[in-house]
């Protein structure tokens, strides 16, 4: 089931909870645990982005959803990768 959640996260344009819930058929407090766990075990990386953005808006391909307020973005990390391969 990790390896399901980590599959979704790397296939979605916008990380959403209950969209990753309801195409895997299960609950989304097992997502957030799923998302715990795969974070603790260094498969994905949490970031709150920066509270200053130093990035002009014109060049950042989040500028459709700022509002000035630091994005949390997930990403997956090379051992997320290399999971996914196999």
């Amino acid at each position: 089931m990790l390896k399901d959640v980590l599959n979704e996260i790397s296939n979605a344009k916008v990380f959403s909870i209950s969209l990753i819930a309801k195409k895997l058929n299960i609950s989304e407090t097992l997502v957030e645990d799923a998302v715990k766990e795969l974070s603790r075990m260094e498969y994905i990386i949490e970031d709150m982005g920066s509270p200053t953005c130093e990035t002009k808006c014109s060049g950042c391909s989040m500028k459709a959803f700022c509002n000035a307020v630091p994005i949390k973005t997930i990403s997956l990390t090379d051992k997320g990768m290399k999971l996914l391969k196999n």
